[in-house]
């Protein structure tokens, strides 16, 4: 298993990114959220130009915020600046979309959209659809050396099973959350019944699990001797990566019965402390409630969260508790765990990893 980090495009996203290389970190993968983040592709062709070994990708790339030859093409561009180094995440689009005040893509446009970029970066034909009209298109860049495209993988974004069928089906990765599981308890459980699932899928596209490469983004805070999860100092660090489920709700209350209860017994505070205090009408709370994404905690949000929601939704814990369950993920079937910190404290995630995690799941102390 290898680590990655999670980048909001912001600006020197890029050179945090060579950081994080020179610590040994193996990939890094960029937001594609409008809005609340930089452009995706601009920080990945800055971070391949100050890179040498760190694979380069989306974390992830939304079929509606570009057509696919467009996708293609860009990523086409990253692996010539990287060769070898560039991948292409994708997903249905959840604060990507949300900041839009739009749902998430059906699974089936999805799929569509992994066929027609895995069929150009492959120099195939592929539909391209304009409005009514639907017309066979290729990649038409000559010569193929400007522009590698070949080889060039595709990582899925999943959690539900139809995503996990077209993630093996049509990709070369699956990119997961781990939702529904308590990540301080259960997570290695939970990813090992998901991929005993997805082996399945594998199976039937033919495809065994040498050929297929599995990560997860989670928040991680490596606590000290007797700190709180809710210390001031967690909070800072994971108390956005927490928020998310209630910011889920936000978009669509009717989620709210199917949330864990810890979330659930705490949705009354979020709208007194948080929602009600947004100057947007209640049809426009999408404009604010993602404002901190992967960032910082909004007024109020602080006391939204507990302890236990805290540890549900991070690796939140000692160095040791949080490698035991790493250890558990990568005996699962895990090939990568992907940090997503705020974007101020990424070269300290990043130091926390290497100097503190990394030493406890190998003897010679590399980010394995």
């Amino acid at each position: 298993m290898d680590a990655g980090l999670v980048l909001m495009s912001y600006h020197g996203s890029w050179d945090d990114a060579a950081y994080a290389e020179k610590h040994g970190f193996a990939c890094v993968g960029f937001v594609d959220s409008p809005l609340i983040a930089g452009d995706p592709f601009v920080a990945m062709a800055l971070t391949a130009e100050r890179t040498s070994t760190l694979r380069i990708g989306t974390m992830l790339a939304i079929p509606s915020n570009r057509i696919a030859p467009v996708c293609a093409t860009a990523i086409a561009t990253v692996n010539r600046l990287a060769p070898g180094r560039a991948f292409l995440g994708l997903g249905t689009g959840n604060t990507g979309r949300a900041i839009l005040g739009l749902k998430s893509l059906p699974v089936s446009r999805l799929a569509e959209y992994i066929a027609s970029c895995r069929a150009l970066l492959d120099g195939e034909e592929a539909t391209h659809r304009a409005g009514d009209t639907s017309q066979w298109v290729r990649m038409a860049h000559a010569p193929e050396d400007r522009y590698v495209h070949r080889g060039v993988p595709i990582y899925v974004a999943a959690d539900g099973p139809r995503a996990r069928g077209v993630a093996y089906e049509l990709g070369n990765g699956w990119i997961m959350g781990l939702q529904g599981c308590n990540a301080m308890v259960n997570a290695p459980e939970v990813l090992g019944a998901s991929l005993a699932a997805a082996r399945a899928a594998a199976a039937a596209a033919g495809k065994g699990p040498d050929d297929f490469y599995t990560m997860c983004s989670l928040g991680l805070c490596v606590l000290e001797e007797g700190e709180s999860p809710m210390s001031p100092r967690a909070l800072e660090r994971v108390g956005p990566v927490a928020m998310l489920p209630f910011h889920a709700y936000a978009d669509n209350p009717a989620i709210g019965a199917h949330l864990p209860s810890p979330i659930r017994d705490r949705l009354d505070i979020y709208e007194r402390r948080v929602l009600s205090r947004l100057d947007v009408p209640r049809d426009r709370l999408y404009q604010e409630t993602h404002r901190g994404h992967l960032s910082h905690l909004l007024p109020g949000e602080e006391d939204v969260l507990t302890e236990e929601i805290i540890r549900m939704t991070t690796l939140t814990g000692t160095a040791r508790e949080i490698a035991d369950i790493l250890r558990g993920l990568q005996a699962a079937g895990l090939r990568n765990v992907t940090l997503n910190p705020p974007p101020h404290l990424a070269r300290e995630a990043v130091r926390e990893y290497a100097e503190k995690i990394a030493p406890l799941l190998d003897a010679g102390g590399r980010v394995y």
